[in-house]
């Protein structure tokens, strides 16, 4: 009976001594994929290191120069979907209040990247400001001339005996006789209604003027909807007056100390441009969730599909500007007398932030 007794303790042991065995065998899978998840998070990150280098800032600002519109929807989807995230850095998306004071605040060191066109900067290096041109995401101007369609107002010409009304200082304004004059329009037969942008917009909303000075991504959609009818475009590019929109500045010294910052930057915004293209609806819903009280869907979606059509970038990353268009903007310019010094086009822009 002992002997017995003995033998069915030592199987016990056994059994026990196996069943232990089994549960460390059952746990040595996960701490593998643990170690396999850690390694392949670390090549990913060796990846970027390469590409980009480690980013020497990650908290910084982007001023865009208005309060939302359509335009701007790549730079809150970076935002709002986590592209920013996934370069390593966190970027602060603000509205603006004009291209003059985001080129200042920039100029200033108190935001390290803004929105404008290329007029503002171009004005602002030939006095001093340190900044330059990084990337331009419209490589065709989004400026032009919309007519009420009875007006009969579909090439420069067609101006004469008409009444245009335009913002007071703006851009549009300052080159316009110039237009005019390059087109073979006399401008004595074209009256030009000189208001506030707030009455601009109601001159002709009221039909008192036949054409306004607007940019297509922003009114154009905005006042075919409220008039119910297809205006007539006249872009301004389409008559060798290309001067592009969206385009992104830097502060030259942050430019300078922190390249690979810069770099994934601009890459991150180049995902989101394309992110963006590709899926419109969510993008829409992104941006009416962040304002919900400053647009609609509709309005949103044309200004997108604008944006599109105007921001053709075929085998470059979205924002490389052209030699021609910077040279082509600096003659207007000139010709304009809205500069008196002209520089070498190294000062006012580089592409070599963009993504390979």
């Amino acid at each position: 009976m002992k002997w017995i007794m003995l033998s069915i303790m030592f199987m016990g042991m056994l059994v026990l001594a196996a069943c232990q065995e089994d549960n460390a065998d059952a746990q040595e899978p996960e701490e593998t994929d643990s170690s396999a998840e850690t390694e392949s998070s670390g090549e990913e990150s060796a990846e970027g290191e390469a590409q980009f280098g480690e980013a020497e800032v990650t908290d910084f600002t982007l001023r865009l120069n208005w309060r939302f519109k359509g335009e701007f929807t790549p730079f809150f989807v970076a935002q709002e979907t986590g592209i920013f995230e996934e370069y390593g850095l966190n970027v602060a998306v603000e509205e603006g209040n004009g291209s003059t004071n985001t080129m200042q605040t920039v100029s200033q060191g108190q935001d390290e990247f803004g929105i404008t066109s290329t007029v503002e900067p171009s004005q602002g290096i030939e006095q001093g400001m340190p900044i330059k041109m990084i990337a331009s995401y419209m490589n065709r101007s989004p400026i032009m001339i919309a007519s009420h369609p009875d007006a009969g107002v579909e090439t420069p010409k067609d101006l004469e005996g008409k009444k245009i009304a335009m913002s007071i200082s703006s851009t549009f304004t300052n080159i316009f006789p110039n237009f005019l004059e390059s087109n073979g329009v006399d401008e004595s037969q074209v009256e030009a209604v000189q208001v506030e942008t707030s009455a601009r917009n109601s001159v002709f909303l009221n039909k008192e003027v036949d054409s306004v000075a607007i940019f297509a991504t922003n009114e154009y959609p905005i006042f075919e909807e409220e008039l119910g009818v297809e205006l007539t475009p006249l872009y301004l590019a389409d008559y060798d007056y290309d001067l592009s929109g969206l385009t992104m500045i830097g502060n030259n010294e942050f430019l300078e100390e922190n390249p690979n910052t810069v770099k994934r930057f601009l890459a991150a915004i180049d995902e989101a441009f394309q992110y963006t293209f590709e899926n419109k609806e969510e993008a829409i819903e992104i941006v009416l969730e962040r304002f919900p009280d400053a647009t609609d869907e509709e309005t949103v979606s044309a200004q997108l599909n604008l944006l599109e059509e105007i921001s053709v970038f075929e085998g470059v990353p979205y924002g490389t500007m052209s030699e021609e268009n910077m040279t082509n903007t600096l003659d207007i310019l000139e010709t304009s007398d809205l500069i008196e010094e002209r520089f070498e086009l190294e000062r006012y822009y580089t592409n070599e932030y963009l993504p390979e």
